[in-house]
């Protein structure tokens, strides 16, 4: 009996995290909005097929409505509007920070959509440490990074 008043508590918890109510319900952002828990930001060559995969599937188990863009972009969608709506609906923001991550303009571009939406950012490093993003300078974005300063992008 106390496994299961603490999977009951745990998932009060989980639940709670990603702003799905005590009903089960997800709170609304608008009405017009599509409502996702959580979006998955990744540079798709380096994890789609791998990690980010396996972790929307995880979380679509368990009942998180989570955006991954192969999954949730329905045909005819606007890309763009598409992950703009699922970031801002998001109350949750998975960045899978990989090697190549910052050769993207895409990902850069939905990293500075979750930092400006003000939820909660759960950073994931694939194939990297935390430090050596820690130095933009000398660390593995310092190239791609370099080359949009060059090109005047960012």
């Amino acid at each position: 009996m106390a496994s299961s008043s603490s999977s009951h508590q745990q998932n009060q918890g989980f639940n709670a995290f990603f702003g799905i109510e005590p009903d089960g319900k997800r709170r609304k952002v608008s009405e017009s909005s599509r409502l996702f828990d959580v979006f998955i930001n990744h540079r798709g060559p380096d994890v789609k097929q791998t990690l980010a995969t396996q972790l929307y599937n995880s979380l679509k188990e368990v009942g998180i409505q989570a955006f991954l863009d192969s999954e949730e972009k329905q045909l005819g969608d606007l890309f763009t509007s598409t992950i703009e709506s699922a970031i801002k609906s998001a109350s949750v923001h998975i960045a899978i920070f990989s090697k190549r991550y910052a050769e993207s303009p895409w990902c850069l571009a939905e990293l500075v959509l979750m930092l400006q939406s003000k939820a909660k950012i759960i950073p994931v490093f694939y194939q990297v440490q935390p430090w050596e993003l820690r130095f933009i300078e000398k660390g593995v974005y310092a190239k791609a990074l370099a080359k949009y300063k060059n090109e005047k992008r960012y």
